[in-house]
């Protein structure tokens, strides 16, 4: 029921950026009924199988895990430590405007949320993005690349290639009218996850987001009016976006960072009531 609920949240944000709010509604509420009616048939026999499996099940983003699956259990998890982040960032007084650096992190999924339905079939794709107000969309499945384009609200041409090694990462390559303006990786490692997206503005400015997760922690990087940066092995530590000029990041309740001027960061995080 979990990845029922997050699904029905990334289509309801995607459908705020191609339609407004009335359509993304029903958007949503479309994508929790049909979800539901999906997993109706496979209840059950989980249960069942529950009981005389005494085993724990694979962690999310495992190799059981479709790449649907892997994303969606990254986006949680990325979501997790960038809300305890943002929240005691903002709680700051020093450091309440740095919070804003997190706008671009943050829309980055907006842009990602296609790779939500790789593996899901073309019926599926084709419904929902369609649902939410993208046009002459089409969606192509070759072993483990993925391709999806549509026409957005603007009549502009997007299109998302995607790659998934199965239970390890996923990598994707985004464009706009033919035009490669966004690139993402994840891999999934023992600690965690690591990822890097790097996106192109419409005035040619590149900026590159560099992430590690591990548990409700995480570390976040951002570097401005940079080239499009050298691919992740799935080899890098948790601490591998502290390498940039400006990262942030929460061990616990602790939180470090070095903003973009050079000014230290270091506080103890105390939660906003809604996050305790």
């Amino acid at each position: 029921m979990r990845k029922i609920v997050s699904i029905a949240l990334a289509v309801m944000m995607f459908a705020f950026v191609l339609t407004g709010c009335a359509k993304a509604k029903d958007a949503a509420e479309n994508a929790v009924s049909d979800a539901v009616a999906a997993n109706d048939g496979t209840n059950a026999a989980n249960d069942s199988a529950a009981q005389s499996d005494t085993q724990q099940s694979e962690p999310a983003g495992g190799k059981s895990d479709s790449a649907s699956d892997f994303v969606t259990a990254y986006m949680e998890a990325k979501s997790t430590a960038l809300t305890r982040l943002m929240d005691g960032l903002g709680n700051n007084q020093d450091t309440m405007m740095n919070a804003f650096s997190f706008l671009g992190i943050s829309m980055s999924d907006l842009y990602l949320l296609p790779a939500v339905y790789f593996g899901l079939g073309e019926s599926s794709v084709s419904t929902a993005l369609a649902m939410m107000g993208a046009k002459d969309v089409t969606y192509d499945e070759q072993g483990n690349k993925y391709t999806i384009t549509f026409k957005n609200a603007d009549e502009k041409v997007m299109k998302m290639v995607g790659t998934y090694d199965k239970g390890r990462s996923l990598m994707t390559v985004g464009s706009t009218d033919g035009t490669e303006d966004n690139f993402f990786e994840v891999y999934r490692t023992s600690f965690g996850y690591v990822s890097q997206y790097y996106f192109i503005s419409s005035d040619g400015i590149g900026t590159v987001y560099q992430i590690a997760v591990t548990g409700t922690d995480g570390a976040f990087s951002i570097v401005t009016d940079v080239d499009r940066p050298a691919a992740l092995t799935g080899n890098e530590g948790a601490d591998f976006p502290k390498a940039a000029k400006e990262w942030y990041a929460i061990n616990g309740n602790t939180i470090t960072g070095m903003t973009a001027d050079g000014k230290s960061v270091n506080f103890e995080y105390v939660p906003s009531e809604n996050q305790g």
